[in-house]
């Protein structure tokens, strides 16, 4: 089975034709946080890209900044006076908390940090200082000499959807104002580089050239002119502007007739958003899941595969709840699938696992670095005597880790760890959390359970090395043999050790606490 990015390269190849270099394509307007929805369309255009590469070819990742879009409105998280900047360039409003050039600078500049811990390659570019250095002076000037042929196309599209044709004013431009930097109003064009303009906000009327970067196009004419400018070959594209009538079909026939550049091809991805979460993440309203929070619970390579192994048209919901154990279990035996050590139900479900493996990993490692099982750090990280060192030695004893590690073994062991802790305090549902007790609890067990209990204590104490199996076989046939329902049995051992109905997995938790203490508390000593 072909995994989808290695298909729409192979589609790109065989419609573009054998390019030098092929130009893929995403952008955002750092309106707010750059959240994980946001990062769905940068990482189909990477993984799209990268299949390219795969493939012998030259790739250019653009990531366009939109930070020459007006600041339309206020976000809650922001003072309500920052009001008298709205219709700036978001790259030219201040910081509001005062650790960046500008707004907009203080959401691009976390993202890019975010994004370089994923080992991704593109070239973040800005489309204020592109406007600013004159570099789109000569589309926007064809997009004034041909008005009247893109109107015509926007008002095609109107007609289809039964919508009012734009205004006779309508223009392909919008202008900032060279003082107050605020959007003012077109005049008149002169037909060759100079626009007038008057600016409602602090009066000032006049000229600007074209070629001084006051002078943006307008969205619907911006984004097809961008495609011929770079020559972009694929961007993925949000549902909303694939409708039918929506941006990308104006953007079609605008580059296509005004610019002279195909459309590029491209995808439909669909929301991502958090399981249990409703509505849809905004970065102005401040409702965002961050890379940054999904590296406090999440390795790198995890979260790419989550990108990776979901086809694009699929809406996405990250559980960052019990769902996160399944997650570490699904990639870690991707893992070991792609390493040989185990197998898939077919060759075609194999290839394709092994191929998202390697479109996930920010490096492909040279052999299978130490799994340390996620779901059983979530345990061993809330025993109280238990520090790195400890939780390491209880997975070398229970066959989870090899006897010998490296320094890559070790990092990543780490790493879990600490991830490990992170998901307890943050996100695990209370049934996961407890806290073994100092003292064991004021309960008076019926005979036979307390017989049970001392014939385990017993064997403990005569086993100065043991196996997780082995321990669980003792804890079963204790109950069995005086007929105590499991149900029964397993409450009342939870109930000694942590003060819980319920709890993690009894035979490889009791073999991680220390052996005299577990020997003490079965017999109900303190």
């Amino acid at each position: 089975m072909v995994h989808w990015a290695d298909y729409m390269a192979e589609k790109i190849i065989r419609e573009r034709g054998d390019r030098e270099e092929y130009v893929v394509e995403s952008g955002i307007t750092p309106s707010g946080y750059v959240h994980i929805g946001n990062f769905r369309e940068f990482f189909t255009a990477y993984i799209v890209g990268h299949a390219l590469k795969d493939r012998g070819k030259r790739v250019r990742h653009i990531h366009m900044w939109d930070d020459y879009d007006r600041f339309r409105k206020v976000p809650k998280n922001v003072p309500e006076e920052w009001r008298e900047y709205l219709t700036m360039p978001v790259g030219e409003v201040p910081d509001p908390w005062g650790c960046h050039k500008s707004y907009g600078d203080h959401f691009m500049s976390l993202f890019e940090s975010e994004v370089e811990k994923l080992g991704i390659e593109v070239d973040f570019l800005h489309a204020r200082e592109l406007y600013r250095k004159g570099e789109y002076a000569e589309e926007i000037r064809k997009a004034l000499e041909r008005r009247d042929e893109i109107k015509a196309i926007l008002d095609g599209f109107r007609d289809r959807a039964k919508q009012p044709h734009l205004e006779e004013s309508w223009q392909p431009v919008q202008i900032y104002c060279p003082k107050c930097r605020r959007e003012a109003e077109f005049v008149a064009w002169d037909g060759e580089w100079r626009i007038k303009y008057c600016c409602k906000h602090c009066g000032s009327e006049g000229e600007t050239d074209i070629r001084d970067g006051n002078v943006k196009l307008r969205w619907r004419v911006d984004w097809p002119m961008r495609w011929a400018h770079f020559k972009v070959d694929f961007e993925p594209a949000g549902k909303d502007h694939l409708a039918a009538g929506g941006s990308y079909d104006t953007g079609r026939e605008i580059v296509e007739k005004i610019f002279g550049w195909p459309a590029p091809m491209t995808l439909m991805y669909e929301f991502v958003g958090i399981k249990g979460q409703k509505g849809k993440m905004s970065g102005s309203k401040g409702n965002v899941i961050l890379l940054s929070d999904l590296y406090e619970v999440l390795e790198p390579g995890i979260i790419r595969f989550i990108y990776a192994k979901a086809r694009p048209n699929k809406e996405l919901k990250i559980d960052l709840g019990l769902g996160l154990l399944n997650l570490y279990d699904e990639f870690d035996r991707v893992e070991r699938i792609y390493f040989g050590l185990e197998h898939a139900k077919n060759p075609e479900e194999e290839e394709e696992l092994r191929r998202t493996y390697e479109l996930s990993m920010p490096e492909l490692p040279e052999r299978l670095i130490a799994q340390a099982p996620f779901r059983f750090l979530v345990t061993l990280v809330q025993m109280p005597h238990l520090d790195e060192n400890g939780i390491m030695r209880v997975l070398q004893e229970q066959g989870h880790l090899p006897e010998k590690l490296g320094e890559e073994d070790i990092r990543r062991i780490k790493l879990r760890i600490r991830l490990a802790r992170n998901w307890v305090e943050r996100y695990a549902p209370d049934n996961v959390r407890f806290t073994v007790l100092q003292k064991p609890p004021e309960i008076r067990f019926e005979p036979e359970i307390e017989e049970a209990l001392g014939e385990v204590a017993a064997w403990l104490e005569g086993h100065g090395s043991f196996t997780v199996d082995e321990l669980n076989n003792i804890i079963f046939d204790a109950a069995k043999k005086r007929g105590i329902p499991s149900k029964k049995w397993f409450k009342a051992l939870y109930n000694i050790f942590i003060g819980k109905d319920r709890g993690p997995r009894l035979a490889p938790f009791l073999a991680s606490l220390e052996r005299e203490f577990v020997v003490r508390r079965l017999r109900l000593e303190a």
